[in-house]
């Protein structure tokens, strides 16, 4: 779907009056395809999700507490359509998250140290080595190789998010629009199946996350966010949270399932992503 048929979209649904906002924050993404592979078929450097991740010399295995952490997925930036003129033309994204802690700390959920994201530029592609998975990490905690392939396309705000509440849009905001947001315009929207993404709007399970965003990283508490005083500054701030990349649970594939058929979802700031500052990325995990 075009922006133009995005933007009919939101007048047949009822929604024209909203056209101007959320025409600014319809985003460009890609879907993720992913193809088991072993590590061998898939050349260092290339995009890949699961297997073991290719990583300059200099550069530690990432740890959560005692524990390694899991290799999720790395993007090369060559191989993935324009996505966003804040990201570099070329180099690699290298995700990881603490699964074994997951599974094994009860201090795990809310903690926005638990992803790691390594940015490796263009000119240090060639210093890039295929690591070893270190042994601590057990079949569960690890996700076999797979290629991935990109599917370009426009995404829109979740029903649930800053962008909607900035509008009034929500379950204690106008209703109607909101539910013919929901039940109209979403509709050409929803993917079935299993959901990987790069960039754009998350594909959610249980609710906003660009709030969770700010409580993770310490910027507002969960008082704050019942202060009818503060309410805007927290919306204009939780807006500057923007999807990085969606992990689904392709079990099948990946051999890794998120809670119950969940998914992953590695956020980062709107200046962070502009300064490069991959290492401020948060990870947010909902399952059903």
């Amino acid at each position: 779907m075009t922006r133009d048929e995005i933007l009919q979209q939101l007048e047949r649904s009822g929604l024209g009056q909203y056209t101007q906002a959320i025409g600014g924050w319809i985003f460009p993404t890609a879907q993720l395809h992913l193809e088991p592979a072993s590590d061998e078929e898939i050349s260092v450097g290339s995009s890949k999700a699961g297997g073991n991740p290719d990583l300059p010399e200099a550069i530690a295995w990432p740890r959560w507490k005692d524990f390694d952490m899991t290799f999720i997925a790395q993007i090369n930036l060559r191989d993935c359509p324009a996505l966003d003129e804040s990201l570099p033309a070329s180099g690699l994204l290298t995700f990881f998250y603490a699964v074994a802690g997951m599974y094994e700390d009860d201090e795990f959920y809310g903690d926005p140290l638990t992803c790691r994201v390594i940015y490796t530029n263009g000119e240090q592609l060639s210093q890039l080595t295929r690591r070893e998975t270190p042994a601590s990490l057990t079949d569960e905690a690890r996700m076999k190789p797979n290629r991935i392939s990109f599917i370009p396309g426009l995404s829109v705000p979740a029903s649930e998010s800053a962008y909607l509440e900035s509008l009034g849009l929500g379950w204690n905001g106008n209703r109607e629009d909101f539910d013919k947001y929901w039940e109209v315009f979403l509709k050409p929207f929803r993917a079935e199946g299993y959901i990987n993404r790069f960039m754009g709007h998350p594909d959610q399970i249980q609710g906003d996350m660009q709030t969770g965003c700010l409580i993770a990283t310490g910027e507002y508490n969960w008082d704050d966010m019942r202060n009818p005083e503060l309410r805007d500054a927290i919306l204009l701030s939780a807006s500057k949270w923007r999807l990085l990349l969606q992990i689904d649970s392709e079990e099948e594939k990946t051999g890794i399932m998120w809670g119950d058929v969940g998914r992953i979802y590695y956020w980062i700031h709107e200046e962070d992503l502009r300064a490069l500052r991959f290492d401020r990325v948060v990870c947010e995990l909902q399952c059903c």
